[in-house]
């Protein structure tokens, strides 16, 4: 359980990194980019479990859910650092909001056409605001826009798959844990490390795999 003042110690971090992040972005250094968005990617993985679940408001089972969540990590890793335009940590958790939002759909999508299930669009209840709320029609264009999510999401879990057996030791644990959901509390716990190593191992863990992404991609 995180106390008052860990919260407010993480929400310090999270905006002393966005100012980082965004000073870099104006003086158009993609170094400095690059290195405190890491430093938010861990400030975020926190919030993220939460965002997911609060999003598919069980809708997902145990497995769909990490499955969610991990993909959703692996996206604000690497997606938003060159999508987020905007410049408050408020409009940051917006964005990942609007993400967990797609990943969700996108897991639920893939997994009822796996199970040949049929049935009422797959977009009721994620989009109501009260009530039944109506499901949109399916057509080309929202055709070829799951199509492209789908090859996403594809490609973010084989990157992931390729690229943990690469690292080593406590840095590749830590990555395990986090893209399964666990909280810096838990990996603590199971490392047997201090709050701050456990920081460390997940940055360096991150930059590591920021790293073979680049040499994926290439």
């Amino acid at each position: 359980m995180v106390t008052s003042g860990g919260a407010a110690r993480v929400g310090r971090h999270e905006e002393e990194h966005l100012r980082r992040f965004v000073r870099a972005r104006e003086r158009g250094d993609a170094g400095a980019m690059r290195l405190a968005w890491e430093e938010l990617v861990v400030d975020f993985h926190d919030r993220m479990d939460g965002l997911v679940g609060a999003t598919h408001r069980g809708r997902l089972d145990l497995e769909e859910h990490e499955l969610a969540v991990q993909l959703a990590l692996a996206k604000f890793a690497t997606n938003l650092l060159t999508t987020f335009k905007g410049t408050s940590v408020g409009e940051l958790v917006n964005a990942s909001k609007r993400l967990a939002h797609g990943v969700c759909v996108d897991v639920q999508r893939a997994s009822v056409r796996r199970q040949r299930h049929e049935g009422p669009s797959l977009d009721r209840g994620w989009d109501a605001t009260g009530g039944e709320g109506a499901a949109p029609a399916w057509d080309a264009e929202e055709a070829a826009r799951v199509h492209a999510r789908d090859e996403e999401r594809t490609e973010a879990r084989e990157f992931v798959e390729w690229a943990l057996p690469q690292l080593s030791g406590d840095r590749r644990r830590v990555l395990e844990l986090t893209l399964h959901g666990a909280e810096l509390a838990e990996i603590m716990r199971e490392l047997g490390v201090s709050r701050d190593n456990a920081y460390q191992l997940r940055s360096r863990g991150l930059k590591d795999l920021r790293a073979l992404k680049e040499r994926f991609d290439a």
